[in-house]
């Protein structure tokens, strides 16, 4: 099976899977913040601020991304002005963010801009770089199915927008949303997923049209399958073996425990595990009991944040996607569901 670790195991005694080691490529203007609220993540890799950092609020998808150098020195450039890139700054009609993307190829922070003005509501994509100069990398689309109206980047049922092959500066982006129904356009269980593909190069990419987006009008799971709850969150993947995933909240009963549950699908036989212990040995967790985290795609790796203003470890929370995506793919082959 491509993609498992070296020593995976598929018989029934294998060993219950730990997390991998967390990772921490340098250091950054935010990095010792407890991550309640704001949010701090890595800058620019091509600026010239050694320990450059992105500031998000976290309480609400309206909020503006911050940058600052090292020393913690608002950058002020172009859109990064005083109160930092709103979602009206990156398009004019945009109301909220419905998602982001940290490109440690293209250097720039893609933004997923939605317009609730209209119905139902219309998405764009734009990016912003280290000089605060906004590209509207798409044209605006109207989304025909209402489940995409919901969802927004602060939130764990934000769709975490990633790029097909997972190789920053190729591939077109991809925003998926589980609990949609494709028969009716809508949120109404049950439920077999939607998703928009989004081409922000200057030619047809697997057959979307250069600086545009699509709607699929099949569901993500395979024909026929279908979901009674919508109760998936931070869907992260697609591994190499079609399984995404991801874990939800803690369940323990004080601060520091971090016992994770979480969910699994297998996307090429619709086989899944739901809502049970997601890994053992978890290097962050929240700093409150069933609290909730969310997870975003940056620099090439996977970095979970905390929400609302939830408490949250400040350190392990950031994993390189590769070793993510096998330790999702050896959680599946113990559930039995690969």
């Amino acid at each position: 099976m491509a993609g498992l670790t070296y020593n995976i195991v598929t018989s029934k005694n294998r060993a219950y899977p730990s997390w991998p080691r967390p990772i921490s490529p340098s250091y950054y203007y935010g990095q010792i913040h407890p991550q309640s609220n704001p949010r701090y993540f890595e800058g620019f890799q091509n600026d010239s601020l050694t320990g450059s950092s992105i500031k998000f609020g976290g309480q609400n998808s309206s909020e503006p991304f911050v940058y600052y150098n090292g020393q913690g020195t608002q950058v002020t450039s172009g859109v990064w002005n005083s109160t930092g890139i709103t979602p009206a700054e990156a398009w004019s009609d945009g109301d909220e963010w419905a998602g982001a993307y940290m490109d440690a190829s293209d250097n720039k922070l893609y933004l997923l801009v939605r317009d609730t003005g209209t119905s139902p509501d219309t998405l764009r994509m734009t990016s912003v770089d280290k000089d605060g100069t906004v590209v509207l990398e798409t044209a605006a689309f109207q989304v025909t199915n209402t489940a995409f109206e919901g969802p927004e980047f602060h939130h764990s049922s934000g769709p975490k927008m990633y790029r097909v092959g997972h190789v920053d500066g190729t591939g077109n982006f991809r925003y998926d949303v589980m609990n949609a129904n494709t028969d009716d356009d809508d949120t109404g269980a049950p439920f077999d997923g939607c998703r928009i593909e989004i081409n922000t190069s200057g030619s047809t990419v697997n057959s979307i049209s250069a600086n545009t987006m699509a709607e699929t009008s099949d569901g993500l799971l395979p024909s026929n399958f279908y979901s009674p709850t919508a109760a998936v969150e931070n869907m992260l993947g697609p591994t190499d073996n079609n399984i995404v995933g991801g874990p939800i909240y803690n369940y323990g009963a004080s601060y520091g425990d971090p016992r994770l549950i979480g969910t699994l699908i297998n996307m090429t036989t619709g086989n899944s595990s739901y809502n049970m212990p997601f890994g053992k040995d978890c290097p962050f967790y929240p700093t409150a009991a069933s609290s909730s985290f969310n997870a975003v795609h940056w620099l090439g790796n996977v970095r979970f944040f905390g929400l609302y203003t939830y408490g949250f470890t400040a350190g392990g929370a950031m994993f390189d996607r590769g070793e993510y995506n096998n330790f999702m793919d050896e959680l599946a082959v113990f559930y039995g569901i690969l």
